[in-house]
């Protein structure tokens, strides 16, 4: 009998103590993430929304609605600012025109040729412009000595037609197009270039458009 007048008054005190910590009124993170909802604090609106539901759960305070409300809101500017931006973060970046050197220029650059061969006018891919480059291969180590045009020609040439291949192995290269290598010449060697750029083109005319795979 002690035992059981125990258990009901223990579970009568502990269900009276928990109502009593749950009637607290409105839970304040739950306003705070309307307010942040409505004046575009995004990051601040979904997380305080979410802590505010979190905390309602545990604690049956009022402001589900409110929490609610914030991250909506929050979710609305995220999609306005998605909606505006987004065609600018999706765009290929444009390339600065201006003098650059093709040894080390990055694959999927485009440019107008310059009067020696390495240092060329960088383009944007979207406008009018002579080549684009494709690849890079090895054309020797640290350690060799300058093979001369000649050698690196043939080397390079047979290299650069098998990446183009491979460039299109699953669709078909634009009428006219043609690839073309771009060697290191002896004073590149000396400073250090072992690649050749390998480019595509279109002899007599310009390209304009990045060429797809």
């Amino acid at each position: 009998m002690f035992d059981e007048t125990r258990s009901t008054l223990s579970n009568h005190d502990q269900t009276t103590v928990h109502r009593h910590v749950d009637s607290g009124g409105t839970d304040g993170f739950a306003i705070a993430a309307l307010l942040c909802g409505l004046i575009g604090l995004v990051p601040f609106a979904v997380i305080l929304g979410i802590r505010a539901l979190v905390r309602i759960g545990r604690s049956g305070r009022a402001g589900r609605g409110l929490a609610v409300t914030g991250i909506v809101l929050g979710a609305l500017w995220l999609g306005v600012g998605l909606v505006k931006l987004g065609p600018q973060l999706l765009a290929r970046p444009a390339v600065a025109s201006g003098d650059d050197y093709i040894h080390v220029m990055p694959v999927g650059d485009c440019f107008d040729s310059g009067a020696d061969g390495e240092h060329v006018a960088r383009v944007a891919c979207d406008l009018p412009h002579d080549e684009q480059i494709f690849g890079r291969i090895d054309v020797g180590t640290g350690t060799d000595a300058y093979p001369g045009l000649d050698a690196l020609r043939e080397q390079a040439l047979t290299t650069c037609r098998m990446a183009a291949d491979a460039y299109f192995i699953r669709g078909t290269p634009p009428p006219a197009l043609e690839f073309f290598a771009h060697l290191p010449t002896r004073g590149s060697w000396i400073g250090g270039v072992r690649t050749a750029a390998c480019t595509f083109g279109q002899p007599g005319a310009k390209l304009t458009a990045f060429v797809q795979p």
